[in-house]
């Protein structure tokens, strides 16, 4: 199977994508859902939280993309 060009740079662009970090209160506000959802989500494996220290956070642009699949 050949590899085409848009496929080297979709997977360029993954790769050059920052994150945007926040904690879940935050990720509440960004989507404008309640703290309930953003660990509903959690709890069924929607999303992933990194720990920071003692703190939760989450990649916005990640739950953008696999949630909502939202293409930036």
């Amino acid at each position: 199977m050949a590899v085409t060009n848009d496929d080297i740079m979709n997977e360029l662009r993954a790769v050059k994508q920052h994150h945007v970090w926040k904690r879940a209160e935050n990720v509440a506000k960004h989507f404008d859902v309640s703290l309930g959802t953003v660990k509903s989500w959690k709890r069924r494996g929607l999303i992933t939280g990194y720990k920071h220290d003692k703190i939760v956070i989450y990649d916005v642009l990640v739950i953008e993309r696999d949630l909502f699949q939202i293409e930036n």
